[in-house]
């Protein structure tokens, strides 16, 4: 008989930080699991890390393939699962010692689709707790309907999402992530959580929230030479259509609520490119922005969604956004 769960670690270039995950692992008080490392084409010691582990303990796998990024690196591990539950741990993070326990026995207690924790955020500085701040409890599908649905994105302290993104603080069913994962787009590489976590809650009949921080993310900070992505603006709006495109699939009347999601994260899109693009001339980082608010979706959602709904701060830089005073953006941006 296999293993009830199986925990799945997507491993790249963590050597820092990889040994503390799997003892992380190791050291949960439930036993019935299986775990997979997934080596996505490290060229640090990760690798030989993870063979040392599977070496010594005949329940951990290690699976060795080029780097083809977090989505791709998921599927890898899923397809050589075997547990009736599947748990995803980045390999910089760990959890509590009890995580898998409390979990797994609301799983098997309440037939849950999807059981779901909080979060602890370590920034090595602070630790801050990150809360779903739907309440806790089990949801049936009636109770879905009536009251978390409506909250998914649009539920948490200044029109934050109510369900935390992040496939990691989840025990997901394999026939309800199955379905979900193995069609997802191996080009997102932002927001690949969402992604998949927001349609396997709309496929679920049963979701169990906890309100106990298990899981620990670690945020590993990086200095502002290194924070410009030239292309994040292509995975951003790429992540908008297709999170439109399977709300659409299924029926779900979800458009207020991806059109908030894709105006707040804009802040960060457009301070990305004004910002750190040093390459090019303000002004052609200025008609770049001024594109991607004319991109149909995210020019939809500005026009749809009222910016009285947001904090004082992302308000005036929102006005400042919808109304393409983007010099002045910048100079906000430059002197905050």
């Amino acid at each position: 008989m296999g293993p009830l769960l199986s925990v799945i670690v997507p491993v790249y270039n963590t050597e820092k930080y990889l040994k503390d995950c799997i003892e992380s692992i190791l050291n949960q008080t439930f036993t019935n699991y299986e775990l997979i490392l997934v080596n996505d084409g490290s060229t640090d010691k990760s690798g030989e890390i993870c063979d040392l582990y599977a070496e010594k303990y005949d329940f951990i796998s290690v699976i060795h393939k080029s780097n083809g990024g977090i989505a791709n690196t998921r599927k890898v591990g899923f397809l050589s699962s075997h547990g009736k539950y599947i748990s995803y741990i980045d390999s910089d993070d760990t959890i509590e010692q009890k995580m898998y326990e409390y979990m797994m026995n609301k799983c098997e207690i309440y037939d849950a689709d999807i059981v779901i924790c909080n979060l602890l955020l370590d920034t090595g500085k602070k630790k801050v707790i990150r809360s779903n701040t739907v309440k806790s409890g089990l949801y049936d599908k009636a109770l879905l309907n009536k009251e978390f649905y409506s909250n998914m994105l649009l539920g948490g302290i200044n029109g934050t999402p109510g369900i935390i993104p992040s496939l990691c603080n989840k025990i997901i069913k394999r026939e309800i992530l199955e379905k979900v994962l193995l069609t997802t787009d191996d080009r997102v590489v932002f927001g690949e959580d969402a992604l998949c976590t927001f349609p396997c809650l709309l496929d679920s009949n049963r979701v169990y929230v906890c309100d106990k921080a298990f899981y620990h993310y670690r945020r590993v900070e990086t200095s502002v030479t290194h924070m410009y992505d030239s292309k994040l603006i292509d995975k951003f709006v790429l992540l908008i259509r297709l999170l439109d495109k399977e709300f659409d699939i299924r029926g779900f009347n979800g458009k207020h609520q991806l059109y908030h999601y894709a105006i707040r994260f804009s802040v960060d899109i457009i301070r990305n490119e004004l910002l750190y693009n040093k390459k090019l001339s303000l002004k052609k980082r200025m008609n770049i922005v001024d594109k991607y608010l004319s991109t149909p979706i995210i020019a939809q959602a500005l026009k749809s969604v009222s910016l009285t709904e947001f904090q004082h701060n992302n308000y005036i830089k929102l006005k400042l956004i919808k109304r393409k005073k983007l010099f002045i953006l910048y100079i906000l941006f430059y002197v905050k």
